[in-house]
């Protein structure tokens, strides 16, 4: 199994989760300043030059949220999810979901016009767009968490980790408010997981 990765970047969930798995895997190391990921050889294994892709078993494919449930599928043994027709599994769709549909576009939309794009191209107005939809959709989070060490059940699962990435995320860029205490001490009991210390050891910078 081989995952192509990029400190910082989704493929972060991945390697997370291949970590909670316990799962044996050869980590390819890329970047985004070195060209590495517009090589013609990597471009071959995703055709947009952006991470996590996987190897495993003569597949390769990408997206983070289809490799989490993939690797749930293939190796999982029934870990990390409520198992298909239990009163939770609705939820754990909802929540896992809505970390990258929901969550992740503002905290990109910031990371973008911050760090990523041109100078420019950086747009002040659509940092403010996407600060005031964070607050609204972090409220949600909040209202959820509150109370609680886990978003589904009393366990940790992929939900978690599809949203614990995003709230990451939004921390590493300084774009976490503290005015959502829940949340905050929900990312803690997170980030006490050795295998979330060691998936998102160094951010952007690892």
């Amino acid at each position: 199994m081989k995952l192509y990765h990029v400190p910082g970047s989704r493929s972060a969930r991945v390697l997370w989760l291949l970590l909670e798995l316990g799962l044996e895997h050869e980590l390819v190391r890329l970047s985004l300043a070195d060209g590495s990921l517009r090589a013609p050889e990597y471009l071959a294994i995703h055709p947009l030059g952006r991470v996590p892709s996987l190897e495993d078993e003569g597949q390769t494919f990408y997206e983070s949220g289809a490799i989490v449930q993939y690797l749930l599928e293939r190796y999982g043994e029934g870990r990390f999810q409520p198992p298909i027709g239990s009163p939770d599994r609705a939820k754990y769709l909802q929540w896992f979901h809505w970390g990258e549909a929901t969550l992740l576009p503002p905290v990109v939309a910031m990371n973008a016009n911050r760090f990523v794009l041109r100078e420019a191209d950086r747009s002040a107005k659509a940092i403010d767009v996407a600060q005031r939809q964070l607050a609204r959709i972090l409220a949600v989070l909040e209202r959820e968490v509150e109370g609680r060490a886990y978003l589904v059940g009393d366990e940790f699962t992929a939900a978690d980790l599809m949203v614990g990435y995003g709230i990451t995320l939004a921390k590493l860029i300084g774009e976490l408010p503290e005015d959502f205490p829940s949340v905050h001490r929900w990312l803690d009991g997170l980030a006490a997981r050795p295998a979330y210390e060691e998936a998102l050891r160094g951010g952007f910078a690892g």
